[in-house]
């Protein structure tokens, strides 16, 4: 069994995380902001420092700065045990959502804390769903210099009765220290139209806001040379062994999309309630009819098995 590295406070910690089997465990914007908001919470209880986050369908990335590996374990198993029970509750299913272990390596040095700096927010340019780093939403980099990179400028005065309710809200659990549920995320974003929608998504993460940019920017010296850095080097990750996956996860927007347009899943979630058999079909037909990879179908409806690891 590989040894489990132990956290170094001296510096910051590089966490990857994915779902059970390499499964997908991001479906929606629901699923990102339940799981944002819990981050947010338990950051705030555990005293921790978030420099980097980033959200990535079937896992995860965090760099974090925490006062002990205990603070760690205590973060982690209470955040992967909410989601879990969210996701499960529902998805109307049951069963474990995350590895049993995630990875963890320690960054000491400016170098290295920038190196994996630049591999987290670059994740998603290199599974080509963005051109650059700052085009991604679910990295939240574009939030460290403005409060609506993805939507227009909100005007409370001028907004909709309905968006108003959500913000009031929004506001409401995030005052009573509570994350946002799916309930709460469900009824704010059918009362909206697509704009509003946007606009409400930039105000949530605005207000539950997890990352300290300030941290993030000083490995750096200021925002515009770590965005420089960015797009010249995507960094590299060399003390975290990620399995196989494909080199492009842009089969996962078109597969989700197929599930609630052309299959009827409103929840995309609730194709998991299929049996396997059912499901395996439906991954040859996604795998056929939209041209990606039996491994994109394959994680995203929970079957995919990775081959057993061979040791010398």
């Amino acid at each position: 069994m590989a040894r489990k590295i132990k956290y170094d406070c001296r510096g910051i910690a590089h966490i990857y995380q994915r779902g059970f089997n390499m499964s997908v465990i991001f479906y929606s914007v629901k699923d990102i902001l339940v799981f944002y908001t819990l981050l947010y919470e338990l950051k705030k209880k555990y005293k921790i420092t978030v420099l980097g986050v980033v959200f990535m369908y079937n896992h995860y990335h965090l760099l974090i700065k925490a006062k002990s590996q205990k603070v760690i374990s205590c973060f982690m198993r209470d955040l992967e045990t909410a989601y879990s029970k969210e996701f499960n509750k529902d998805a109307g299913t049951k069963g474990s959502v995350f590895e049993p272990r995630y990875g963890l390596s320690n960054k000491k040095k400016d170098k290295k804390q920038r190196e994996a700096a630049a591999y987290l927010y670059n994740n998603p340019v290199e599974k080509q769903l963005s051109i650059n780093a700052v085009s991604y939403r679910w990295n939240f980099l574009a939030y460290a210099k403005s409060d609506h990179p993805f939507s227009g400028k909100l005007v409370i005065r001028k907004a909709s009765n309905n968006l108003r309710q959500c913000i009031k809200e929004v506001k409401f659990m995030f005052n009573h220290n509570a994350f946002l549920n799916y309930t709460i995320l469900r009824n704010c974003f059918i009362r909206l139209s697509w704009d509003e929608g946007n606009q409400l998504i930039d105000f949530i993460i605005n207000t539950y806001n997890v990352v300290d940019y300030n941290e993030t920017i000083r490995l750096y010296g200021s925002y515009e040379k770590m965005l420089i850095a960015f797009d010249s080097n995507i960094g590299n990750e060399h003390d975290l062994k990620e399995e196989y996956s494909d080199q492009s996860y842009k089969g996962y927007v078109s597969s989700i999309r197929s599930l609630s347009k052309d299959y009827g899943f409103i929840n995309p979630k609730e194709v998991l309630n299929l049996s396997e058999e059912e499901r395996r079909v439906l991954s040859r037909k996604l795998a056929n009819r939209l041209q990606v990879s039996l491994f994109i179908a394959e994680t995203l409806l929970h079957i995919y098995q990775p081959q057993p690891k061979r040791f010398s």
